[in-house]
Order: C-alpha cells, then structure tokens, then sequence
C-alpha cells in the first residue's frame, strides 16, 4: 500500500516590523494502512511515522514577491520549505519515513532479555 505523506507548518518565526518570516518549523508525517491478515470482518492497522525541522529564509521586503506574515497560509510556508531543500531531501525524507514504517511492519532488530 502506498504511504500517505502530511507536511505541516507549527510555528513561523518573524520580524514584527516587517512581518518577514526567517524560519519555518515543519513536522513531516507519513501513514500506511495494512489489512489485517485473518481478521473477520476485515480490518485495518495504521502505521506511522515522523520527522521535524526548520528551514531558515532570508525575508527581503523589498523582494516583488515577498508575503508579509500576516498573507502567509500555510500552503506557502510549506512551498517555501520544500523550495528551500530541494526536491531530492524531500524525497529523501518521505523515503526515510517509508523506510521507518516498513520497519515496524517486518522488524529486523529486537530488543529484551531471554529470561
């Protein structure tokens, strides 16, 4: 199945002057639904996954276009993040997600005692 990747901005940081944004903090988050083998009726377990970070911009009122803080949606600021790593740590980061759940569902390390 294939994995449902969710980008969200949690908080902007900015110049009150200005209202020009210099970091984003973002939270990645991924999700896969698998059925559950046997189950009658059938059923479903989701599986998840996340990531954090900040990007940091270069606010430039003087730019054409430069949004002020109080124009930005959530759509930009998540634009602007993904703009600013580029397109190969995006996928990169969606892929470590993927890689994180494939992992719960067929784990290869274990950890406890034997007795």
């Amino acid at each position: 199945m294939a994995d449902t990747y969710t980008w969200k901005i949690s908080t902007l940081n900015r110049v009150i002057a200005t209202g020009g944004i210099y970091v984003a903090h973002w939270n990645l988050n991924a999700s896969r639904n698998v059925p559950v083998v046997g189950s009658d009726p059938p059923e479903t377990k989701t599986y998840t996954a996340g990531s954090y970070g900040s990007q940091s911009f270069t606010p430039d009122p003087s730019d054409p276009n430069f949004v002020p803080y109080a124009s930005v949606t959530e759509a930009d600021a998540i634009a602007w993040v993904k703009a600013a790593l580029g397109t190969d740590t995006v996928t990169a980061k969606e892929a470590g997600l993927t890689k994180n759940i494939d992992l719960q569902i067929n784990p290869v390390d274990a950890t406890g005692v034997p007795w």
